[in-house]
């Protein structure tokens, strides 16, 4: 596959990357500024969001996932690592850990997940057309992460996650 190795097409794929990058980081700066409201325009119109317990389509239900994150969550405040992005035209994909600290219904929670995206270029810039997240662990800090443990997903909210017994 040929691929144009002029200095402006090299140019315009670090200035992609690099606003694929602003997009995660801008996500992240809405969620631990607890501004869920303007985290919305960063996706498509048509954008899919699957968080495990929630799976939703369009701005409209993604801002009212993230009003009722906002009510739901104490304080949240996220990291994000590892963000690789692959580009291919006006389509992009991309993936990214995320070390995780909030608090619910009195309980602090330690938290891991991991971003799957997939990105799209608009005439508004490039947005985020799929976000699907997968939580490796969400846990009280009491309880810590080691040994068998349940997925976020699994957890009912109502109640703190728990180790099983062995």
């Amino acid at each position: 596959m040929a691929t144009d190795s002029s200095i402006e097409a090299r140019l315009q794929r670090i200035e992609d990357l690099e606003d694929i990058r602003r997009l995660r980081m801008e996500y992240h700066r809405y969620v631990n500024t607890r501004t869920f409201s303007e985290a919305a325009i960063l996706y498509t119109e048509d954008a899919f969001v699957d968080f495990g317990e929630s799976q939703v389509r369009g701005r409209a239900e993604i801002a009212a996932l993230y009003a009722r994150y906002d009510q739901q969550l104490d304080t949240i405040k996220q990291y994000l690592a590892n963000h690789i992005i692959d580009l291919d035209g006006d389509e992009a994909s991309g993936n990214a850990y995320v070390d995780a600290r909030y608090a619910f219904d009195g309980h602090s929670i330690i938290a891991c997940a991991m971003y799957d995206e997939k990105y799209r270029r608009t005439n508004e810039g490039w947005k985020i057309s799929e976000m699907i997240v997968t939580v490796h662990f969400a846990v009280p800090v009491q309880q810590g992460w080691g040994g068998d443990l349940p997925a976020m997903a699994a957890w009912d909210r109502t109640t703190p996650p728990t180790r099983e017994k062995r």
